[in-house]
Order: structure tokens, then C-alpha cells, then sequence
């Protein structure tokens, strides 16, 4: 009986040492307004971290601008490559990097580059995929999105980031399908297409007596109030429409959270 009990035991302890070399990283694009943080980025790491107990979970910031910006308020966000390296030294030799950006864009190919730069620290490193990556993801996203019903003679405006690549046609792609779910909701980007000259020409000469503005960003930060409030708010305005701006993240979503955990669970079971 003894025997068993001390084979119980050391059997055990290989498992919880075998599980304490395997850890998360958490890669997010990051902000400097500290409410939009805590609402959505913090909201998320919290989850999977209290979500993955077998797990040792990491954050990395991958915006420099942001790091340096938190680092002048006294808060400081790892890189993904030092967050990498430092589970490295910690005895982490698996890791698994879910990534919390919207597309499949130059921030997903800089954090697999990131990534394969430091994999030959490690028995295993794994990136897995952002919140759209297939067909599948931008339905799932689309009916949430669609779950926000204009007043009568009202829009809804969702304004993504955006980019100079051909990954920037993504939001065309999900404004096409939001369409179909609900007629009176739009997307633009800031910095892609369809970009703000675009998006307010789409309401141009409509019913509307009044659009809402809704950021496409994991959290609210500086893009929604300098871009999209300070810039695509008198835009619309000029068109004589009512303008309000809802200044929260899709990541105080706890539904869009969800469709990000559930790319985890993807991850950890490949």
C-alpha cells in the first residue's frame, strides 16, 4: 500500500511538473488610455489566466509606441520577444501564442516572425490565429455585430483601424455580410478602405436622421477618441446628421471574448 501511495505521488508530481513547463502568451496590440485597458485588454488576460490554471499565462504588448507610452506612466508591458525569452528562462519550454488582433494582417506576420526568431529556446512554439482567420470566424462575428438594432431612420457605423494591404479587404468582406444581416449597419477603417471619404458617401443622401458610431477595436483608446470622434464625427455631421459616439472595445464584449478564447481552446488542443 505504501508502494502505490509513493508511485501516486511521484506520478503526480511529473504530471503538475510536466503541465508548469507549458505556458500561454497572451499577444495583444495594446493601448495607452488606461479605461479602455482595464475594460477589455485586462478584462481578457484575467480569463485566460484564471481559465488555464495548468497553464503559467504571459501578456505582451507587440506596439512599441504603446510600451514606451505605458512605460512614461510607470506601467511597463513586455515585448513578445522578451516575454518570450523570459518564460524561456523561467523553464517554460512550450508555449502557446494567442494572438488578440482582429485579421490576419503585418501585426500577426511580425509576431509569427517574432516568434520563429526565439523558437530554438523552446521544445515547442505554436501561434495561433486572430479573431478573423476563416470563413466560419466572420459569421460568428457578423451575428454579434448584428445584434445592435438601429432606431428607426438611424445607422450604425463601425470603424475598424485599417491598413495599406491587401489584408485591409477584410472589412470589406464583413461589411458585405453585416449587410445582409442588417441593412442599416456599415464598416469604414481609419487607415484602410473603406476609408472615411467612402463611409460617409455610403450615407449620403440616405433616410438617416442619425448614425451611431461604434469602434472596431478590441479596446477604446486613442484612435477612437482622436480618429474616430475628433475626425468622423464632424464628417458625418456636415451631412446634418445627430452623431454618437459609444466609446467601448469589442473586447468589453464578454460574447466577442469568447470567440477569442475559443481560438485558444483550438490552439492548446492541436
Amino acid at each position: 500500500m505504501k508502494h502505490k501511495t509513493i508511485t501516486l505521488l511521484i506520478t503526480l508530481a511529473l504530471c503538475l511538473s510536466a503541465s508548469a513547463r507549458k505556458g500561454i502568451l497572451v499577444a495583444q496590440f495594446g493601448t495607452s488610455n488606461a479605461e479602455g485597458r482595464h475594460a477589455a485588454l485586462d478584462v481578457l488576460f484575467g480569463e485566460i489566466a484564471s481559465e488555464n490554471p495548468q497553464y503559467t499565462v504571459r501578456e505582451a504588448y507587440t506596439s512599441p509606441t504603446i510600451r514606451r507610452a505605458l512605460q512614461k506612466q510607470g506601467t511597463k508591458k513586455q515585448s513578445v520577444t522578451d516575454a518570450l525569452l523570459q518564460m524561456h528562462l523561467d523553464g517554460i519550454d512550450t508555449v502557446y501564442i494567442q494572438p488578440t488582433f482582429l485579421l490576419d494582417g503585418v501585426e500577426m506576420q511580425m509576431l509569427r516572425e517574432e516568434a520563429s526568431d526565439v523558437s530554438r529556446f523552446f521544445n515547442h512554439v505554436q501561434v495561433g490565429v486572430p479573431l478573423l482567420y476563416e470563413i466560419e470566424d466572420f459569421r460568428n462575428l457578423t451575428s454579434l455585430l448584428a445584434k445592435t438594432k438601429p432606431n428607426t431612420r438611424s445607422a450604425i457605423m463601425y470603424v475598424g483601424h485599417g491598413n495599406e494591404y491587401a489584408s485591409t479587404s477584410a472589412y470589406a468582406m464583413l461589411g458585405q455580410m453585416l449587410s445582409h444581416e442588417q441593412p442599416d449597419a456599415y464598416i469604414g477603417t481609419i487607415e484602410g478602405w473603406p476609408d472615411i471619404e467612402t463611409s460617409v458617401a455610403q450615407l449620403k443622401g440616405r433616410k438617416y436622421r442619425q448614425v451611431t458610431l461604434i469602434p472596431l477595436l478590441l479596446a477604446c483608446g486613442v484612435h477612437a477618441h482622436e480618429d474616430i470622434d475628433e475626425e468622423w464625427r464632424p464628417a458625418l455631421e456636415e451631412l446634418g446628421l445627430k452623431v454618437d459616439v459609444l466609446f467601448q472595445g469589442l473586447g468589453e464584449s464578454a460574447e466577442i471574448r469568447a470567440l477569442i478564447k475559443n481560438h485558444l481552446e483550438s490552439l492548446l488542443a492541436e
